[in-house]
C-alpha cells in the first residue's frame, strides 16, 4: 500500500461529522507497509492518584482532531504528503492491573518500533509512558527525554507502590531507559512535598526548568537551552497539565500558572531538527473538560509533533 492511500478523508468532500472517528480522519489500519508514524491510544488511568477520567482521553482527542487540516502554515509542511500516517487504534489495556497493562503496551510498542514506525500516543495517565520507554529503549538505546509537565513525576512511591503516574521517570532512570544528562523536565511548578524535591531530581542527573524561570528569562531563550541539552534519540512526553487550567481544565491534577496554548505550540514547533523517536500527550480527562478545549489543544499538540517529524524527514535529519 503506497503513501497516497494513507491520506486523511478529504473534508471538502466529506463533512467532518460523517464517518468513523479516527485521529485526523486518517485510515484506521494495523497493516504497517509504507507507514512512518501512527497515532495510538492507551486508554488507561488506574495509575492516577487524584482525579480519574484519562481513560477517555483517546476518544475525546480523536473527536477533537476532526478539525485538523492537512497543511501547517507556520512550519510550512503538509505532513500527510510527506509521511505515511495511520490511526493504529488502541492498546487493549487491562483495567485495574497496571503491570499487566504495561506488558500489553510494551508488546504493541515493540511491534511499531520493529517496523520503524514513530508512535504518536494519547493517554491515559502518565503511568503509560514507562512501558513505552522500555520498548523504544530496546530499539534506540538509552533515550533523551523531553518531559513537559507541571510535575517532575520522579517520586519514589505512592501508598507504598512503585508504579503510578508520579513515579515514571524515577523508574525510567533506575531501569536505564533514559540518559539524564541529555534529558530535561520543563514547566515544573506548584507546591511540592519537601523543600529538597527539586534538588533530588537534579541529583539524579536530570535538567529541570521551572515555570518561574521560563517567565523570568523568556520562552525563546529557554527553548534554545532545551535544544542544547537533548541528545540523539528524543522522546517527548507532554502532560497536558503543563498547560494552564484556563486553557486545559480537563486533567487530573491541574496546577495554576502554566503554559498558554500558543506557548505550548511554540514549544513543540521549536523542535524542528531534533530527532523525535516518539511522542505522547497524556492526562487529558474529558469529564473535567469545558467545551472540549483540552481535547482540542491535545489534538493540536500531537499534530504539531507530527509536523515537526515531517519537517525533519524532508530535511533528511530523520529517516523513518
Amino acid at each position: 500500500m503506497g503513501r497516497r492511500k494513507l491520506k486523511p478523508v478529504d473534508s471538502l468532500q466529506s463533512p467532518r461529522f460523517a464517518g468513523i472517528t479516527t485521529f485526523g480522519r486518517l485510515p484506521h489500519l494495523r497493516q504497517l507497509t509504507d507507514v512512518h508514524a501512527a497515532f495510538l491510544g492507551i486508554p488507561f488511568d488506574d495509575g492516577t492518584t487524584f482525579r480519574p477520567g484519562a481513560r477517555f482521553g483517546p476518544k475525546a482527542v480523536r473527536e477533537a482532531s476532526l478539525l485538523l487540516r492537512p497543511y501547517n502554515p507556520v512550519l510550512k509542511v503538509a505532513p500527510f504528503e510527506v509521511l505515511g500516517v495511520v490511526d493504529y487504534g488502541d492498546v487493549d489495556v487491562v483495567p485495574g492491573y497496571i503491570e499487566d497493562t504495561y506488558a500489553r503496551i510494551q508488546t504493541t510498542l515493540a511491534e511499531l518500533a520493529a517496523r520503524k514506525v514513530i508512535p504518536l500516543i494519547c493517554g491515559g495517565d502518565h503511568s503509560i509512558t514507562l512501558p513505552v520507554l522500555r520498548a523504544l529503549r530496546a530499539r534506540h538505546g538509552r533515550l533523551s527525554l523531553l518531559h513537559i509537565d507541571a510535575h517532575t513525576d520522579c517520586w519514589d512511591e505512592y501508598f507504598g507502590r512503585k508504579y503510578n503516574h508520579g513515579t515514571v521517570f524515577r523508574r525510567a532512570l533506575e531501569e536505564d531507559l533514559v540518559e539524564p544528562t541529555n534529558s530535561v523536565h520543563v514547566g515544573i511548578r506548584g507546591p511540592v512535598y519537601f523543600e529538597r524535591d527539586y534538588e533530588l531530581v537534579k541529583g539524579m542527573g536530570y535538567h529541570l526548568i521551572t515555570m518561574e524561570e521560563i517567565r523570568e528569562k523568556g520562552l525563546p531563550s529557554i527553548l534554545e537551552r532545551v535544544k542544547g541539552i537533548l541528545g540523539a534519540h528524543v522522546y517527548v512526553s507532554f502532560d497536558i497539565d503543563a498547560c494552564d487550567p484556563s486553557v486545559a481544565p480537563g486533567t487530573g491534577i491541574p496546577e495554576v500558572g502554566g503554559f498558554l496554548a500558543h506557548e505550548a505550540l511554540q514549544l513543540l514547533r521549536s523542535l524542528v531538527g531534533i530527532n523525535i523517536v516518539g511522542l505522547d500527550v497524556v492526562e487529558v480527562s474529558p469529564p473535567y473538560d469545558h467545551g472540549n478545549i483540552t481535547s482540542v489543544l491535545a489534538s493540536n499538540l500531537i499534530y504539531e509533533g507530527l509536523c515537526v517529524i515531517a519537517c525533519n524527514f524532508l530535511a533528511g535529519s530523520r529517516r523513518p
